[in-house]
């Protein structure tokens, strides 16, 4: 398994998805239709990191060999991902001054079936600048957050606006200092927001308040939902550490502290069973927790090995797989790491830095 998934991750997708990443700084190269022209039926991708929030693909590619290129789309500036249901695809750009848009594609064709532009700052603080959120689809509509905290509502098929919100002006919330990254998270008829210091929950209908935490500085991580004990719980991200509460009312359960630079816990935590994995870039690296009931989880172990500056890492079989390391810094590679004791396996450094995708 290990020589395999070193093939098939750090010389196949992952290097692709890297070099993908570094080109959305100018424009964005939209590869996700190769799959149609090479005849295969790709499963929906609904939300940022897949049908299982977790960047594994239910959809297989044994036997292709040639995957080709079906078609381009220039989209702005920006590291939006994508989102794909219904044979359309979803994402968001900046032009470079100081619109922001959402755009709605044909999958087959690449033809613009809609767009919807709003003013948004560049915020080029450090970094080229541009959107960064990822849409999310919901049956017959679409949510997009903005950095600078405007979140829509929109009819999937249309483009039409059917509520929108600013978590700033209406929540009372800070813009986080990179703004408001992390994507929609939606769940039963809640939508909920990485916002302040523990969440935001919204009525997806409207954009109604069901919950909200106290003001405080998110951090960069997607919503991620997990059941617990019966219990739905969310675990969000903040400039101090992760929290987790309960999805319907925002009680909390417990808070882990993990102090990054800047103040960027980014990629989402990793769950399985009653473990729990964080990782951080800027040399924090990461570590696994044992996560029982409510109570506090408990450190297993520690270490600097995997290194998640802003994309959570890929486990498969016992093993994770992620890119470790800061961008534009040596040590920056594909990691195979074995999640139960935190022993690295590998590391590909012709790797620089992007997102892994399994299938």
């Amino acid at each position: 398994m290990k020589n395999e998934a070193r093939e098939k991750f750090g010389r196949g997708n992952c290097g692709k998805m890297s070099q993908i990443g570094r080109m959305k700084m100018g424009f964005i190269i939209l590869a996700a239709a190769v799959l149609g022209a090479s005849g295969l039926n790709a499963g929906d991708w609904k939300q940022w990191r897949g049908p299982d929030a977790n960047g594994i693909s239910k959809e297989s590619l044994q036997g292709i060999t040639d995957l080709q290129v079906a078609w381009k789309a220039e989209m702005g500036l920006g590291f939006s991902g994508f989102a794909v249901a219904d044979g359309r695809v979803f994402t968001m750009g900046h032009d470079g001054k100081e619109t922001d848009t959402v755009w709605c594609l044909d999958a087959d064709s690449g033809k613009v079936l809609w767009k919807h532009s709003y003013s948004q700052p560049l915020g080029d603080l450090y970094f080229p600048g541009g959107s960064t959120g990822t849409p999310s689809v919901d049956g017959e509509v679409v949510y997009s957050l903005a950095r600078a905290g405007e979140l829509f509502c929109f009819e999937a098929a249309t483009g039409k606006v059917k509520w929108q919100k600013n978590l700033m002006k209406d929540f009372g919330y800070d813009m986080p200092a990179w703004g408001f990254t992390g994507s929609p998270r939606v769940h039963g008829a809640l939508l909920l927001l990485n916002a302040g210091d523990a969440g935001l929950a919204l009525r997806k209908e409207d954009g109604s308040q069901v919950w909200k935490s106290k003001n405080g500085e998110a951090s960069y991580s997607t919503p991620y939902l997990v059941q617990r004990g019966g219990t739905d719980v969310v675990i969000f991200s903040n400039k101090k550490g992760y929290v987790c509460v309960e999805a319907k009312n925002g009680q909390e359960w417990w808070r882990v502290k993990w102090l990054t630079r800047y103040g960027v816990n980014a990629a989402d935590p990793v769950v399985q069973g009653d473990k729990l994995f964080i990782s951080s870039g800027y040399d924090k690296g990461s570590t696994l927790l044992n996560w029982e009931g409510q109570g506090q989880p408990k450190t297993l172990w520690k270490n600097r090995e995997m290194k998640s500056q802003m994309n959570a890492c890929v486990l498969i079989e016992g093993f994770l797989y992620g890119v470790s390391g800061n961008e534009g810094k040596d040590g920056t590679g594909l990691k195979c790491m074995d999640f139960a004791s935190g022993e690295s396996k590998w590391t590909d450094a012709s790797v620089g830095q992007g997102a892994v995708t399994a299938t």
